[in-house]
């Protein structure tokens, strides 16, 4: 798992070791299109705060801004094609 600072819209304020408050440990995305097959009502992000895993990626600031920003410049037909890929995993 890498750090990652994710802007303040996702900051808690507690610094962890090497982590500041913005920072998190992303996970592997392997499997992540399991996640509402196995718990419907699971949420994406550190707290679960995101219903899906677009607006997952709209949450995202900080080092991650402008893959956040490009993702919103895709057609919509892109768009899901990336959210398939991702379910994929």
């Amino acid at each position: 798992f890498l750090l990652h600072d994710m802007g303040e819209g996702l900051a808690d304020g507690r610094s962890d070791f090497r982590a500041s408050g913005r920072d998190w440990k992303t996970r592997a995305l392997w499997g992540i299109g399991l996640t509402k097959v196995i718990n419907p009502r699971a949420g994406f992000l550190h707290d679960g705060r995101a219903r899906t895993l677009e607006e997952a990626i709209l949450w995202h600031g900080g080092e991650s801004k402008l893959s956040r920003e490009l993702f919103t410049k895709l057609s919509k037909s892109q768009r899901d094609s990336l959210i398939s890929f991702l379910k994929s995993l």
